[in-house]
């Protein structure tokens, strides 16, 4: 063996097809840099806009110049205190007299008093009434 043929760790190889570090680092090197580039053009250019906007006295947003409400169905704002509004309501309207037709003499009455009538009355009544759909009336 002459000396370009000996092995100075014979346990160490060297593969030809192993990563090429150099080229690795020039690669994540000039990332970097891209990115950086793009970072610093993307700030400039939101500069821009918003020198602009605040110049020609734009609203920041589009939903600030809507004047008229949008279509239906429409997002609640607040739906936690629209539900217990709606919950007032239903309980109003369950522990209240009320006049639904004054012609007609229809009345609403609170629900414990319908209660009480009911069961001092029973359902006679509700039991000869038509059955809803079929129009037949249930028999005693």
């Amino acid at each position: 063996m002459n000396e370009n043929e000996e092995l100075k760790n014979p346990d160490v190889h060297y593969e030809p097809g192993d990563v090429n570090a150099i080229f690795l680092t020039k690669f994540g090197i000039g990332m970097m840099f891209t990115i950086a580039v793009f970072l610093f053009g993307l700030w400039g250019l939101f500069s821009y806009f918003k020198a602009r906007e605040a110049k020609e006295g734009v609203p920041p947003s589009a939903v600030v110049r809507v004047r008229e409400a949008p279509p239906e169905p429409r997002l609640q704002v607040t739906p936690e205190s629209d539900l217990k509004q709606m919950r007032a309501d239903e309980e109003q309207i369950m522990h209240q007299y009320a006049w639904l037709d004054p012609d007609k003499g229809i009345v609403r009455i609170p629900i414990e008093r319908a209660m009480d009538l009911v069961a001092q009355r029973g359902l006679t009544a509700a039991a000869n009434a038509p059955v809803s759909g079929t129009g037949q009336g249930k028999k005693p």
